[in-house]
């Protein structure tokens, strides 16, 4: 995933003389980019006014490029996706799998066991490094709602599949409490100022309409992720509108709802690691009329380098090989295709689990980052040393702080 953010007023995305050409003219900006030599896979278009030519689209869709179409509030507005070979049988063996009780059930089940996991295994990342997260504490809350969950599997073929699947959205809802609450903590904890409360207003219980900096952020990121998704479902060839977990509305798309699920995490993660950098405040937020919160254009951007990194992190996924993410996205929705069709008979969501790979603390990293040369000097650490430490710390980057360095600081 490399994604290209183009924003502001007065932005034009044409085609001379085969390039494809990036213009802001109350910026003073051009990127240009030859055939076959874009290294962005997807443009998110975050803006009001501009301009874009039926050839530049027609050169987007040619390089396999997705093109997102972000709302004033950082709410997915539209795709422009590549055309991709869709297959009728797989869509009618889709449809029959949701019209299966057990079938549905199954693949509901396996999208929450691994939500779940994969929050667990953040909250778990996370406690190394923040105390108000209490690891021993959640298990426990965690293990309770697990024998609901025991309950809810023991019943399942005794009962309609809706009541099922609303029990398992009930169990689904009450770890995201506990994921949601841990969170609240570590987001005050790094930034007081944006008052973050949940995600919960008097108009939505989703708070689409961001009323503070946080949510604002969060629905940015859930945006491109949701968009990531589409294209993924788009390449397989699925019905995005037949889910297994979230109900069939109308304009709804609740199979990239249950997708999305699987990845919410990164997101989350990506939000604390922004924070972390401290360098965005209040007035990098713009505040409508009515209120709502958005992103201003250079928070978007460095939020969306946060994603990017996450997404094309590489972990050891199949055959001792590494993939990122976004690989690992693709290849799980494959999978699925291929037990929708019945190519193989069992189905699992595999995906690794993301490791914070750091050995500091923020009240460690707030102490190397202010650290004078007298400190330095009177601690006996190299001077080049703590220079390294600083860059790294300071771009967010993995870095390892050796024992001998730990021992004298703590």
């Amino acid at each position: 995933m490399k994604t290209l953010l183009i924003s502001g007023f007065g932005t034009s995305i044409n085609v001379d003389k085969r390039k494809l050409i990036i213009t802001n003219r109350l910026k003073d900006t051009r990127l240009e980019f030859y055939p076959h030599k874009i290294n962005h896979d997807g443009i998110i278009i975050d803006g009001h006014t501009g301009n874009i030519t039926f050839e530049a689209m027609r050169w987007l869709m040619k390089h396999n490029i997705n093109l997102t179409l972000l709302n004033w509030d950082g709410q997915l507005l539209a795709n422009v996706m590549p055309e991709h070979p869709k297959s009728g049988k797989l869509r009618i063996k889709q449809y029959q799998r949701y019209l299966d009780s057990e079938s549905r059930f199954e693949i509901a089940l396996k999208i929450i066991q691994t939500k779940v996991e994969h929050s667990l295994n953040l909250l778990e990342e996370l406690s190394r490094f923040y105390e108000s997260v209490d690891i021993i504490s959640i298990r426990k809350s965690v293990e309770k709602e697990d024998l609901f969950l025991l309950n809810i599997m023991k019943n399942s073929e005794n009962q309609d599949i809706s009541k099922s699947i609303k029990q398992l959205m009930t169990y689904e809802g009450r770890i995201a409490g506990i994921h949601l609450e841990n969170l609240t903590a570590i987001f005050n904890q790094l930034n007081p100022e944006f008052n973050f409360t949940g995600r919960k207003n008097k108009v939505s219980s989703r708070n689409y309409n961001a009323s503070d900096e946080i949510n604002a952020l969060l629905n940015y990121g859930y945006a491109i992720l949701e968009s990531e998704i589409r294209k993924a479902i788009n390449a397989i060839g699925l019905d995005y509108s037949i889910g297994f977990l979230h109900e069939i509305n109308p304009s709804r798309t609740p199979l990239v709802y249950d997708v999305q699920e699987l990845f919410r995490w990164l997101i989350d993660v990506s939000v604390i690691q922004l924070l972390e950098e401290r360098k965005i405040k209040k007035s990098d937020f713009i505040i409508t009329e009515n209120y709502h919160t958005r992103l201003g254009e250079n928070v978007a951007k460095l939020f969306i380098e946060k994603i990017n990194s996450n997404f094309n992190a590489k972990y050891n996924y199949k055959n001792g090989k590494n993939y990122s993410y976004q690989i690992i996205l693709q290849d799980n929705l494959q999978q699925l295709g291929n037990f929708i069709v019945g190519k193989k008979k069992e189905f699992d969501f595999v995906i690794p689990k993301m490791k914070l790979n750091r050995n500091d603390n923020l009240e460690l990293r707030d102490k190397i980052l202010n650290m004078t040369q007298d400190e330095r000097k009177r601690l006996g650490i190299n001077k080049s040393t703590l220079w390294h430490i600083k860059k790294n710390l300071s771009e967010e980057k993995t870095t390892k702080i050796y024992e001998k360095i730990l021992l004298k600081i703590q």
